[in-house]
Formats: C-alpha cells, sequence, structure tokens
C-alpha cells in the first residue's frame, strides 16, 4: 500500500469478520456495557477483517450517543507516541539511548539519568502527581514539562530511588521525555507529534490537547466516574505521558503505519520493543510500550486510565491483528484483556 494513505481511509476495503465473531465482539462489549463499566468505542481488525462498535454517550446530561469518529483523551496510551518520538530521534541520529539526561535538561539537579532509564520506567523519580500542592498553588493555571523539573528539583533526597535498579511505572520519565523531544526538535511536542508521527499516519484529527487553546469543556467526549463529571486541573497541562486525543479508526491507522518501515525502521522497532524490565507473568516493559507473549504471540500495548477515560491499544507482532477500545466512563475495574484477545481467535 501508498503511504501516506489519503485523509478518506477506505475501511471498506476490509472484510467482515465471520458473523459468529461479530456476535462474541458485540456481546462482549454489550456485557460491560449493562453493568455501566463500558461507555465508549471499540475497534478489531484481523488478516484484513474489522469490525467497529460504539455504545453510550460522550456527554451525559445531554445523552450526546457516542459515534466511531469521537475523540477520546488516550491517557497512558499516549506514552506510545513518546516512546515512537523518542525512537525517531535515535533513528536520525539525534541521540542515543543511552545518553545522559542532563544533557539535554542540564537545569535537573540530579546528574545520573540516562533516556533508558526514563523510557523504560527505572529512573527512581517520585510521580509528580503527587508532588505537595505548595508547589503548585494555581489551580487554575496549568502547567508545563519545565514545571515538573522545578518540582523534581524541590524535593528531598529520600524521595528518590537508584536509577537502573527498579521497574518503577512514573508519569514523570515521560514529561521529562517530551521535554528532551522539544529540545532536539526545536519544536513543541504537539507540533513534532503531529508533523512527524499523526500526519504521515493519516491521522487527521489526532492531536495532543493544549487547554489553554482549546478548553477541555468544549471537547465532544468528557470524562466521567460514575457519570460525575471531571473538570480540568493544573497537570493536563503537561504531555508526554498523556493527553493524545485520537479514535479508534485514527489509532488503527498508526497500527497499519507501524506495520511499514515508513515511520521506524525494523532494527528501530526491535529496540523499542526490547524486553527491557519483567512485569509479571510473561509480561515486560520496552521503551513505551508494555508487552506480553499470549499463546506463543508477542503483544505489544499500552492502556490507560485518566481522569474518566480508560483506553486499550493491542498489536500482535506475529499476526496481523490489533484492537483499539476506548471508554468515557470509569466504573469498576478495567475490563479482561485476556478475553479481548481471545476475541480474535
Amino acid at each position: 500500500m501508498a503511504w501516506p494513505p489519503n485523509s478518506n481511509y477506505p475501511l471498506s476495503k476490509f472484510g467482515r469478520f465471520p458473523d459468529s465473531t461479530e456476535r462474541r465482539i458485540d456481546s462482549f462489549f454489550l456485557r460491560y456495557y449493562k453493568t455501566g463499566t463500558f461507555n465508549g468505542t471499540y475497534l478489531f481488525y484481523s488478516n484484513n477483517q474489522l469490525l467497529q462498535g460504539a455504545l453510550g454517550y460522550a456527554k451525559f446530561p445531554q445523552y450526546d450517543t457516542l459515534i466511531n469518529d469521537d475523540l477520546f483523551q488516550l491517557a497512558s496510551v499516549s506514552k506510545t507516541i513518546t516512546g515512537i518520538s523518542v525512537m525517531l530521534l535515535m533513528q536520525d541520529g539525534l541521540l542515543g539511548i543511552d545518553d545522559s539526561v542532563h544533557w539535554y535538561i542540564p537545569e535537573l539537579s540530579l546528574r545520573n539519568l540516562t533516556l533508558r532509564n526514563l523510557i523504560t520506567h527505572k529512573s527512581g523519580l517520585p510521580d509528580y502527581f503527587y508532588f505537595s500542592s505548595h508547589l503548585w498553588p494555581w489551580r487554575d493555571k496549568h502547567m508545563t514539562n519545565e514545571d515538573v523539573v522545578f518540582q523534581i528539583n524541590q524535593q528531598g533526597y529520600r524521595s528518590f530511588g537508584s536509577p537502573g535498579v527498579y521497574y518503577d511505572y512514573c508519569n514523570t520519565n515521560f514529561a521529562l521525555l517530551a521535554l528532551i523531544v522539544e529540545r532536539i526538535s526545536g519544536m513543541d511536542f504537539r507540533e513534532f507529534a503531529s508533523v512527524n508521527i499523526f500526519k504521515p499516519a493519516g491521522m487527521k484529527y489526532t492531536h495532543i490537547n493544549n487547554f489553554d487553546s482549546i478548553p477541555l469543556a468544549n471537547y465532544p467526549v468528557q470524562g466521567y466516574e460514575r457519570k460525575r463529571i471531571y473538570q480540568d486541573i493544573p497537570q493536563n497541562g503537561t504531555t508526554g505521558d498523556k493527553g493524545v486525543y485520537s479514535n479508534t479508526v485514527e489509532m488503527f491507522l498508526l497500527d497499519r503505519y507501524l506495520k511499514s518501515s515508513y515511520l521506524l525502521h525494523e532494527s528501530t522497532k526491535q529496540l523499542m520493543w526490547s524486553e527491557e524490565t519483567k512485569t509479571g507473568e510473561s509480561s515486560f516493559y520496552g521503551m513505551g510500550w508494555r508487552m506480553k507473549y499470549i499463546d506463543g504471540q508477542k503483544w505489544v500495548f499500552h492502556n490507560g486510565w485518566w481522569k474518566g477515560f480508560r483506553t486499550y491499544y493491542w498489536r500482535s507482532l506475529e499476526e496481523d491483528k490489533c484492537f483499539v477500545v476506548l471508554t468515557n466512563n470509569v466504573y469498576g475495574s478495567f475490563m479482561s484483556t485476556a478475553e479481548m484477545v481471545k476475541l480474535l481467535k
């Protein structure tokens, strides 16, 4: 297939699943919808067969019905975009994965961190979500990634672990990576991702939020917990760890683009999906991506949660399979991804 695709990517070119498979997938989400756990959109793809669906509402007071094109906050699935961005700069020879973080953020008080420590969650840094509120007393002002650096520098030495030793999932790592991408490229991280990833992949509407330009309240899809809406908060201003808005269709376009070598070379993808840290039974974290072996197949993925949004983005490296599930009403626990994988059997 020629790349990039046009803006009207022909999903109709793909075939349908067998009726039994479609019923199984739709029934799975209808079951979760009836219990209140699922309210959102989904896309399942396998070997040239595709199914989309939507259940529920974008805004509950107005009961605006969701459609497949609706944009959702991707939450931590955004970390895959940050990982790809770092890999692009490495591929172009503009950074090395074992470079010192201090080379790019000299004002950071720590001197013993590498980019690998950040992108694999082995930095030992504390999570900026939980910094004391006195470090950011402005409830109506958004933080920037530079502000995160300032707050890190205010932490006591007991707040830090030893870099490169333990895996500890931490949003601070990816806020710093986004800042490094900005400083190396000379572009705002939002612009870098748009120019180098979203537009080439044909992701026409995908973007990283800037609530100072477009307020959160103006977005058609809002995030809820048990139908209680989440308001804007200062941490919504940082990027890299969250903040990408997309839909199931355009995340599928990213899957197609990653299947090619136009975005990342095969050797770069192998590094990005290398098993840097074991996180569970047959589970690992690489560079901005999680990995899991299921029935001998290696899946690369990320799930996310942020202020009413739960998201799932899974891709098989062994077969031509992927699924995207986006929700905007948090109720109960995460849905079973093991069951979702089985839906594509």
